[in-house]
């Protein structure tokens, strides 16, 4: 197997770098005859997996913002489109679907300040997302990202549950209860 550099300048439309991190890298391209042979391994995959999830949601966001338009009547039809695909966690309790929640924010960066719940009533906590650089990238204020947590609502709904979050500063607090929260 030999190996070639590529060299790449990432820039994209509007003069902005590349996605998160760096503007110019170099790409090891493996030249070989199986062409099966994996070339990325599973942290890589997962890694950029996360960068896409979270781009995909913020330049959702970008485009609306771009139009003149809000863009949380998009984000709520999407959590409306993904709802169906957590029917398997109607039924249980708060902090069951907290977890699941948790996991999704985990898979989009966040970092996991406080989680702690029972049947009836969860809250998470996470920081660093989105990162200010990746704001920064996008153009976005927190409050203009923000709408993104939308997304939770109908899915929420549709498992007979109530969502509200809130944001302080750099953390994102989501709340779930099987009755109504007082500061939805």
């Amino acid at each position: 197997m030999s190996l070639k550099a590529v060299y790449l300048d990432a820039t994209i439309e509007g003069g902005a770098n590349c996605l998160f991190e760096h503007s110019l890298f170099f790409l090891i391209i493996k030249e070989r005859e199986n062409v099966a042979e994996p070339i990325f391994n599973f942290e890589q995959i997962r890694h950029q997996a996360q960068e896409n999830a979270l781009a995909y949601l913020l330049a959702s966001v970008v485009y609306f913002k771009e139009q003149g338009r809000s863009p949380h009547q998009f984000i709520a039809a999407v959590g409306n489109i993904l709802a169906p695909g957590w029917k398997g966690l109607k039924g249980h309790g708060a902090q069951v679907v907290m977890d699941t929640l948790a996991l999704h924010v985990v898979s989009l960066g966040g970092s996991i300040v406080a989680i702690a719940g029972d049947d009836a009533l969860a809250s998470a906590t996470f920081a660093h997302v989105p990162s200010s650089d990746v704001l920064k990238f996008f153009g976005l204020t927190r409050n203009d990202a923000d709408a993104i947590w939308d997304i939770f609502k109908p899915i929420a709904t549709s498992l007979k549950l109530w969502y509200s979050w809130s944001r302080q500063q750099d953390e994102v607090t989501f709340k779930l209860s099987r009755t109504r929260l007082l500061d939805v």
